[in-house]
């Protein structure tokens, strides 16, 4: 069979053509840059692409940069929501692994480059628990391109390398007490820019009163706030699904007022207006809010703020944490956060104050008396 050729369409695409006995065939770059399409030429050529099949040879010659670019043409771009965190993470994995193959990715070569990522030696310095996320990333790449589906299959599943990842962090646990959440509403409100609500207090309102995430904020829109039935609807029609699942939530009585007020202020279709950053507003509150001792602030004029150890994540453990110590079910608090029970009870069990009190009761059932 004759080896295809990268060529450009009349339509401005690139195609690569070819010919299987009398018939033309072609098969579409699906782009119209040039550099783009000589990459994913060259990609589809090396899979196998027209020949629908890839050598035992083929593939044990495969570099973990070309199976990386596989993943992100056939996976991350056309499926993850959010493809900047792989791209940050390839960023940082590229130039210690890009030209290794499948055999060469061993146990040492995992620990060295965990060793040069947590002493900055690659990169900037990091924890661990970062180093865990980025090969996570790389294994979830090696999964991705043995998938069976894949036709031409582009590796065995026994040929996945086999690597222990840096040990996970322990969950945070740091939740804002009822008396710190007043301190850090009055210190946002004293920051507004006049006498409309700041894009912080909007923010911290609908953290604290509905436990969304960060992104699901930022991303809120009027139309998704029914004022009619009181709720609030946090997922976007037509978004791809993930496991982060963006759910219904009723709007409380506090939060009512609030977000009535809001939307008199509006001055476009975004609840928080723009999409700009909100974690330095929130560590410039706390910072002057007095959560965090005035010792720890050392913060000269004009420097960027420091983390104060208070994230939008924080504002949403910190709303299950007061559900889960007020009695509310975890079931109830599964359905809010959009989470599985078991991860729920795995994290928010231990606030929950009658949660087995009547089987620890049953233990003595009332017999046992304290000596006098």
């Amino acid at each position: 069979m004759p080896t295809p050729v990268l060529g450009k369409a009349d339509n401005g695409h690139y195609y690569a053509f070819w010919s299987e006995g009398k018939r033309s065939r072609r098969k579409s770059m699906g782009t119209k840059i040039h550099a783009d399409a000589e990459q994913r030429f060259a990609q589809w050529l090396l899979i196998g692409g027209h020949r629908n099949d890839l050598s035992a040879e083929g593939k044990a010659a495969l570099t973990v940069g070309q199976l990386w670019d596989v993943y992100w043409t056939k996976h991350v771009e056309k499926e993850c929501v959010m493809p900047d965190n792989l791209r940050f993470s390839w960023s940082n994995m590229e130039a210690h692994f890009k030209d290794l193959t499948l055999q060469e990715v061993t146990q040492d070569v995992i620990d060295d480059y965990t060793a040069k990522r947590t002493t900055g030696t690659l990169g900037r310095k990091v924890k661990p628990v970062t180093v865990r996320k980025e090969l996570a990333a790389l294994r979830a790449c090696f999964g991705f391109c043995a998938q069976p589906k894949h036709k031409p299959r582009i590796m065995e599943k026994a040929d996945i390398p086999a690597f222990d990842l840096p040990p996970d962090a322990e969950a945070r646990d740091r939740w804002l007490t009822t008396a710190e959440i007043q301190l850090l509403m009055s210190s946002a409100s004293k920051l507004r820019p006049g006498k409309t609500l700041s894009r912080l207090e909007r923010f911290l309102w609908l953290a604290l009163e509905t436990a969304a995430r960060k992104q699901a904020i930022m991303e809120l829109t009027w139309d998704r706030v029914d004022f009619e039935i009181g709720v609030i609807h946090y997922d976007v029609p037509g978004r791809k699904k993930t496991k982060k699942r963006r759910v219904s939530v009723a709007i409380s009585d506090a939060l009512m007022p609030i977000l009535q007020r809001a939307h008199k202020e509006r001055e476009n279709d975004l609840v928080m207006e723009n999409a700009g950053e909100i974690w330095a507003s929130i560590q410039i509150a706390v910072e002057r809010s007095g959560i965090i001792p005035a010792r720890v602030v050392n913060r000269k004029a004009g420097e960027k703020p420091k983390s104060t150890g208070v994230s939008p994540h924080t504002l949403r453990h910190t709303a299950a944490t007061h559900m889960a110590r007020r009695g509310v079910p975890l079931y109830d608090i599964a359905g809010v956060l959009g989470n599985s029970l078991a991860m729920v009870e795995k994290v928010y069990a231990k606030h929950c104050p009658d949660r087995l009190r009547a089987a620890v009761n049953s233990i003595s059932a009332g017999v046992l008396e304290a000596a006098e």
